[in-house]
C-alpha cells in the first residue's frame, strides 16, 4: 500500500480527532516532509483534509479517493479486495480461492493495466476511474444467467442518476452512455463447476469513467467517450466514488436476488438509446443485417425488423449491433 493511502486509512480510522504530523511520521516510520507530500497528494485527489496549528490533520468528509477502509464501511456485507492497480478486476476475481459456501464478493481498482472489453477488445482503464468486478452465484435456469448483463446496466444507470444525479442511457447490451458518449462498459465472464459442466458463479465487470479528464484517453476515444465529471474539482462534496461503488453493487445484488420479478426491464427499455433507430448487426460469421430496432423483449434480447419487414430476435453476445444515425 502506497503511503498516501496508508495516511488516508489513518485518517479515516481516526473519526472525528485530529492527528499531528509527528504522530502519522512516528506510526507509519517515515519523515513529516514524506507526510506532508502524501497529504497535499491526497487533496489534489478529493480528499479534504484540513490542517491546525497544534492539532494536526483532520479529515473534513469521506475521501473522493476509493481506500479499503471506506469501501469495508460501506459494504460491511461483502468480502472486499481493494488494490491501487491491477491487471484487470475480472481477471483477479476469478482467481479468488472458492468454497461450496458462496461469499458476495467486490473486487474494486483505482486502475487497470489490462483491462478487457467483450470479444477480447481492450477496455482503456486510466486513473480517474472506477473498476470493480462483483461474483455473483448462479441460479439453476440458465435464463436467468443471461439476464446478468442487463440487471447490471440498469443498476449502473440507476445508481449514476441516485448519486450523481445524471441522466444516462443504454446501449444494448451494456454500454452506458451520457449524452450519445459512452461513460460505462460492462463485461459478464461465467465461472465453470468442471465437476458438473455447469456454471458455477458469473464474475460481472464494470468501468466508470467517473472524473476521467479527456486527455488521459487515447486520441481514437476522445470523441465517443465521457466521463460522469471533467476533473477531480468537479466532483461535488456529497458525492464520492464510494458511495457509487456501493449503490451499484447494491441494486444489481437486489435485483438478482428478487429476479421472478423482471421489473428492472421497464428501465432497461425506457433507458434504452437503440429502440427506434436504424441498427446494422455484424454477426460472427461475418454477415451483416440492416434494420430497426422495434422492442427488448423478457429475456433482454433486442427485436429487430430488418429491411425485409421480417423480425428477428438478437440474444446477448450473438452480435455487435452498431446505431447508425
Amino acid at each position: 500500500m502506497s503511503l498516501k493511502n496508508k495516511v488516508l486509512n489513518y485518517l479515516e480510522t481516526s473519526g472525528d480527532e485530529f492527528v499531528s504530523g509527528q504522530q502519522l511520521a512516528d506510526d507509519l516510520k517515515v519523515s513529516r516532509t514524506a507526510i506532508w507530500k502524501a497529504i497535499s497528494e491526497l487533496r489534489k485527489e478529493g480528499a479534504l483534509i484540513n490542517a491546525v496549528t497544534n492539532k494536526g490533520y483532520y479529515l473534513v468528509r469521506e475521501s473522493q479517493k476509493l481506500s479499503l477502509f471506506s469501501l469495508e464501511k460501506e459494504l460491511k456485507d461483502f468480502e472486499v479486495h481493494y488494490l491501487e492497480e491491477v491487471d484487470s478486476t475480472n481477471s483477479y476475481c476469478k482467481k479468488l480461492p472458492t468454497s461450496d459456501v458462496f461469499k458476495k464478493t467486490v473486487v474494486v481498482a483505482s486502475k487497470q493495466s489490462s483491462g478487457r472489453g467483450r470479444r477480447g477488445r481492450t477496455f482503456v482503464s486510466p486513473d480517474g476511474g472506477i473498476y470493480f468486478s462483483l461474483l455473483i452465484d448462479s441460479h439453476n435456469n440458465n435464463e436467468d444467467n443471461l439476464l446478468i448483463t442487463s440487471i447490471a446496466s440498469v443498476s449502473v444507470a440507476r445508481a449514476i442518476k441516485k448519486v450523481c444525479n445524471v441522466d444516462c442511457k443504454i446501449k444494448w447490451v451494456n454500454d452506458i452512455f451520457i449524452k450519445e458518449r459512452k461513460v460505462c462498459g460492462i463485461l459478464t465472464e461465467g465461472v465453470i463447476d468442471m465437476e458438473v459442466g455447469k456454471i458455477k458463479s458469473m464474475v460481472v465487470g464494470i468501468g466508470i469513467n467517473f472524473s476521467t479528464p479527456m486527455d488521459e484517453f487515447p486520441a481514437d476515444l476522445k470523441d465517443i467517450v465521457t466521463s460522469i465529471y471533467d476533473n477531480e474539482q468537479a466532483i461535488p462534496n456529497n458525492v464520492s466514488r464510494t458511495m457509487l461503488v456501493k449503490e451499484v453493487v447494491t441494486e444489481i445484488y437486489n435485483i438478482w436476488d428478487d429476479l421472478p420479478n423482471k421489473d428492472f426491464l421497464n428501465d432497461y427499455r425506457s433507458k434504452s438509446n437503440v429502440i427506434g433507430k436504424s441498427v446494422t448487426i455484424y454477426n460472427r460469421d461475418n454477415s451483416v443485417q440492416n434494420g430497426v430496432a422495434i422492442a427488448i423483449n423478457d429475456s433482454a434480447h433486442l427485436i429487430v425488423e430488418l429491411e425485409d419487414k421480417t423480425e428477428i430476435e438478437i440474444g446477448t453476445g450473438e452480435v455487435t449491433i452498431r446505431v447508425t444515425k
